[in-house]
């Protein structure tokens, strides 16, 4: 990471509530390197991308830690991870989170499977299928607080995919609430989507197949959020 770089970062960070340490940084920053090496041999992320990666990517993969307050030591599985976008930058940040990446291209979880391998990441695994198929094995089935999944699917197929993977429902539970710190805590399980634009014609499918889920959308505003590709970026919070 050239200097200026690393410094505008960290002070994004720290400006949203978020103070990675050098350490952190530096995987970061060797996290983007790996990926431009891999985006030479297969096809992770758009070319025209590479030049703006760590604010089309990497900023916004690791955006929703400034909106929302994930649970300590939770267990994520990031459907459709691609090169490992969002939970590589967001483990990274999040060392006390497990973390499942899977992906349906077998080269590209080589290459994710490498790269977590190369930074020495802990307690984060790269894993080759199809949601559906990964879902229903029992060692993955009912095992994680959360589902996250950026630019993968329509809703109403993401909801089909993660909830084979979320834990029990507790009935009692409240599913929304805002934490001490004004972030929003989605009690778990829960899917975070990532999604963008217009999105009511995406929920009232999604509601039509799934009438007992409860949908929130947040706007992932905040000091820097002008710097993503669009400005109507948001995350999506579903309970079932």
């Amino acid at each position: 990471m050239h200097p200026e770089k690393k410094i505008w970062f960290c002070e994004l960070c720290v400006k949203n509530g978020l103070t990675p340490t050098n350490d952190q940084l530096e995987q970061l920053d060797y996290y983007v390197v790996l990926l431009l090496e891999w985006n030479k041999k297969i096809n992770i992320i758009s070319r025209k991308d590479e030049e703006n990666v760590w604010t089309y990517h990497i900023l916004h993969s690791i955006s929703p830690l400034f909106e929302i307050e994930i649970k300590q030591n939770s267990a994520i599985v990031d459907i459709g991870t691609g090169g490992g976008l969002p939970g590589i930058p967001i483990k990274i940040l999040r060392p006390d989170l497990s973390m499942l990446c899977i992906d349906s291209t077998g080269k590209k979880i080589k290459a994710v499977s490498q790269m977590i391998s190369d930074i020495k990441l802990d307690n984060i695994h790269a894993l080759w299928g199809r949601a559906e198929e990964v879902g229903s094995q029992p060692e993955y089935a009912r095992k994680f607080d959360f589902a996250i999944a950026r630019a993968v699917a329509p809703l109403k197929d993401l909801l089909s995919w993660s909830k084979i993977f979320l834990k029990s429902i507790d009935p009692n539970r409240i599913t929304i609430k805002t934490h001490i710190n004004g972030r929003v805590d989605p009690n778990p399980p829960a899917l975070l989507a990532f999604k963008g634009g217009d999105l009511s014609e995406e929920i009232e499918i999604a509601k039509r197949k799934h009438p007992q889920i409860n949908i929130q959308s947040i706007d992932l505003i905040f000091t820097g959020s002008e710097q993503l590709i669009a400005s109507d970026k948001k995350i999506v919070v579903v309970h079932f």
